[in-house]
């Protein structure tokens, strides 16, 4: 007989390692999809919050606020 996942194996089975998400409202996300298909070198008026380097709309919207390299760092620990 097949055993049954616990809850916590279920919900850890939906996340692979390096994996970001987060949950927004319908008008985030509208607010969110203009700077999607945005390269990382535009509108390049923010900053990381945790390096301070300079960062585009894009990172800031997609990739948590940070650079690349920082947002790479901390999804692949």
């Amino acid at each position: 007989m097949k055993k049954s996942k616990t809850i916590e194996e279920e919900e850890n089975s939906l996340w692979s390692a390096g994996e970001f998400a987060e949950t927004m409202s319908s008008s985030d996300m509208e607010e969110k999809m203009k700077t999607f298909h945005k390269k990382h070198d535009e509108n390049v008026d923010f900053n990381c919050k945790k390096c301070n380097a300079k960062i585009s709309a894009h990172n800031k919207d997609w990739h948590g606020g940070m650079c690349d390299d920082c947002f790479n760092k901390e999804n692949t620990l």
